[in-house]
């Protein structure tokens, strides 16, 4: 180092000599360079090292797996789908690629936007079928599947569907539909029928057609994958994604439909991330993975959908990579919106069910009532579509005891094409017959105890829930030998009923999976005098009104009209079975003679009464009237009370002179001997009978009702003297505000008569 020497005669002598103060001075101006070349090298790396960053993180926004995907760019493959697809002879097979405004779109595409990948064949487009045969239901169905199903899927497939092209499908009412699922049990056969949206749109939107047609097809795949009506959802341009049913699509057009909106061929969000995340069986089809979740219908589905909007469909890896970026540092963007929470407003529909009051045989096919009044101010799609098929009512069961509810899974779901004949309107109630004693999960009530059943509701886009009262249900084991051996049919080799027998039975012995379908007829007809076989009686109705298709040849044989009105013309064991034989002989009755349908009971007089005029009057089902802990029962075949009822009836008949009820509904019921036609009369005498001792007592008459339910509502189904006995009589309802000024005993005092013994 040079050293400058630099003296001064003034500097000081002490502290630093300036020569060292100069050196000093030297080394720090080359310290400072050193560190301002080092902080440039650090900048520079700090650069690099921030741009290497920014790289890696747009790298991973742009390509890294979305652990939530709600969307095409960032779904992954995660199964496989193999679909055997049948179409039937004059029927052309659907397109399944199409093309749209914006570009080509298939089943394939579609699908795998979801991540699941679709590998279709077509194996028979000839299947057979005559058109006398008529439209197909869920029935016919399942039989072209038990014998045409024979494709064995590829390697490595996780799932498989049986997929028909069908010439027309028809609900167990008689409704076209579009598609079915018509085996939810495994969720592996599905329906379609295109020339039901050709006779819907072939005049107003013939171009449409090829892309309706695809779009029934995937929704009813998406119904087959687990997704409901629910989980659709309104995108951005207005349209509905594909799980929305067609009708949500369309509007009246003077005599035709026509679209609302031009079809969006895509999968909502919550599908994408549901194919992305859910569970292999929760996805997949398959007999032992999870059912079909479609019990979360609504009745205003349409609404919902529009009401769930997605404002955040990414089009691009870009756009995703946006959202990513955004998410991480904290920015908001938008999403499909969470569904709302119920408020505390009040349901738009009254809801309620009715049973039997008696316990039920073990096995008897119970039906129940189910009631909607339209509470809202606007027109509801409701009407007689109240049964689980359809979706919008769920029936739930339970122990009694239990906390928690299990829905009642039927097996098939329509998918109606369209809400026309099914708007309710407000103030307007509509009523349908449901079995519930057989459905995916098997029997309902596999052995004798007391169960408890509501039925459910979502009316609206709020999800406010109507719930309907609860109703107990008890099933007893036989007593008799008779009754045991009408069981035995259908038990299996392990002593519990036989889920097979189960299946035929609720199909109305039109499926031909059983070797023993002749020897279980015979049985049933054997057995006719107990209540099980009596009730069983409308199975073989069923299937000699409308015989199994034989799906060898697509024929069906004619109805056999004799066996059918020998089997119905005293088949009244229940108000249940009274209500569904109704349905059953309605829906052909324009192929019927008049003798068969002539003297029907309406499904509101086999449950509630009939009056001496026919007019129906609400009984049991009116929630203003209760019943009163007395009963007045009668002697075979006897229509006047017995001295010594008569002198309780005067007594029981002041006590309601002083008290003044608004209505007085008298109920008369008989036993199960004789035919339907005149147990009705026998109940009506009998009512009758106590009103004139409430009139002459001074009750005006404007006031009573007599109303007679026959054999329909047993207070015991056996077979024994004690059982008829007990049902031999008449009810008194009365109006709830009268009955507390009553003596209410805690058990119901039976007033029985001193009968001969023959």
């Amino acid at each position: 180092m040079r050293i400058y020497e630099l003296r001064h005669e003034h500097w000081p002598t002490r502290g630093i000599h300036p020569i060292h103060t100069c050196a000093y001075a030297q080394d720090g101006l080359i310290g400072t360079g050193h560190a301002m070349k080092v902080s440039r090298t650090l900048l520079a790396g700090s650069l690099i090292g921030l741009l290497l960053a920014l790289l890696i993180l747009v790298t991973w926004a742009l390509f890294w797996p979305a652990s939530v995907c709600s969307d095409p760019t960032c779904s992954r493959k995660r199964f496989d789908l193999f679909v055997e697809l049948d179409a039937f002879r004059g029927v052309e097979s659907i397109p399944l690629e199409v093309d749209t405004e914006s570009g080509p779109a298939s089943a394939v595409s579609i699908l795998r936007s979801g991540g699941i990948g679709l590998h279709v064949q077509t194996d028979d487009e000839h299947l057979p079928y005559s058109p006398v045969s008529g439209p197909l239901d869920r029935a016919d169905l399942y039989q072209y599947a038990l014998t045409w199903r024979n494709l064995a899927p590829p390697s490595r497939v996780d799932g498989q569907i049986y997929a028909l092209v069908a010439p027309s499908i028809v609900s167990d009412r008689g409704e076209p539909l579009f598609g079915i699922m018509f085996d939810s049990a495994g969720r592996e056969g599905i329906a379609i029928a295109p020339l039901q949206t050709v006779r819907t749109f072939e005049r107003t939107e013939p171009d449409s057609i090829p892309v309706l047609q695809l779009r029934t097809f995937v929704h009813e795949l998406l119904h087959a994958l687990n997704r409901r009506h629910a989980d659709a959802v309104q995108m951005p341009d207005g349209r509905l994604t594909l799980e929305a049913p067609t009708r949500c699509l369309m509007q009246r057009d003077g005599h035709d439909w026509r679209l609302s909106e031009r079809p969006l061929l895509a999968l909502s969000p919550g599908t994408i991330r549901f194919f992305q995340t859910a569970a292999p069986r929760d996805v997949l089809p398959g007999g032992t993975n999870t059912p079909f979740s479609g019990v979360d219908g609504s009745a205003t589905e349409c609404d919902d959908a529009r009401s769930s909007r997605y404002e955040d469909h990414l089009s691009t890896r870009w756009a995703l990579a946006r959202r990513r970026l955004l998410a991480l540092f904290g920015i908001a963007s938008a999403h499909a919106q969470a569904p709302q929470d119920a408020s505390d407003a009040d349901p738009l529909v009254a809801l309620r069910v009715q049973a039997q009051e008696a316990a039920y045989p073990l096995a008897y096919p119970i039906a129940i009532r189910v009631t909607a009044k339209n509470l809202s101010e606007r027109p509801l799609p409701i009407k007689n579509r109240l049964t689980p098929a359809y979706g919008l009512v769920h029936i739930e069961h339970r122990v009694a005891g239990e906390k928690n509810w299990r829905p009642f899974r039927p097996l098939a779901w329509f998918e109606t094409a369209n809400d026309e004949d099914a708007m309710l309107a407000p103030g307007e109630q509509s009523e349908q017959t449901s079995s519930i004693y057989f459905g995916d999960d098997g029997w309902t009530f596999p052995e004798p105890g007391t169960y408890e059943i509501r039925a459910r509701l979502t009316a609206n886009e709020d999800r406010i829930e109507a719930v309907s009262n609860v109703v107990s249900i008890r099933v007893d084991a036989p007593e008799s030998d008779a009754e045991r051996a009408a069981l035995e049919l259908l038990l299996d080799d392990a002593g519990m009923l036989d889920a097979r027998i189960g299946r035929w039975l609720i199909f109305g012995g039109r499926i031909g999976e059983l070797e023993t379908q002749p020897d279980i007829a015979a049985a049933i007809e054997q057995y006719s005098d107990t209540a099980l076989g009596s009730a069983l009686r409308l199975t073989l109705a069923s299937q000699r009104l409308r015989p199994p298709i034989d799906p060898l040849t697509g024929e069906r044989p004619l109805p056999d009209l004799s066996a059918v009105r020998a089997l119905l013309d005293d088949m009244c064991t229940d108000s249940g079975l009274a209500a569904l034989k109704h349905e059953m002989l309605m829906r052909f009755a324009h192929e019927l003679p008049a003798s068969l349908t002539r003297d029907l009971l309406s499904p509101q007089q086999a449950w509630d009464g009939l009056t001496r005029d026919g007019t129906p009057v609400p009984t049991y089902s009116d929630p203003t009237l209760t019943r009163l802990s007395l009963s007045f029962h009668f002697c075979p075949n006897d229509t006047t009370l017995a001295a010594e009822l008569h002198r309780v009836a005067r007594h029981l008949a002041r006590t309601l002179a002083r008290t003044k009820p608004e209505r007085i509904m008298l109920v008369g019921h008989t036993d199960a001997i004789g035919t339907c036609r005149l147990n009705d009369e026998l109940g009506l005498l009998r009512a009758e009978a106590l009103q004139r001792i409430f009139v002459d007592a001074g009750i005006a008459s404007e006031r009573i009702q007599a109303v007679s339910l026959g054999e329909r509502r047993p207070l015991r189904f056996s077979s024994s003297d004690e059982a008829r006995a007990l049902n031999r009589r008449v009810e008194i309802l009365i109006a709830r505000d009268t009955a507390d000024e009553l003596p209410s005993p805690d058990e119901v005092e039976r007033v029985m008569p001193q009968c001969p013994s023959f």
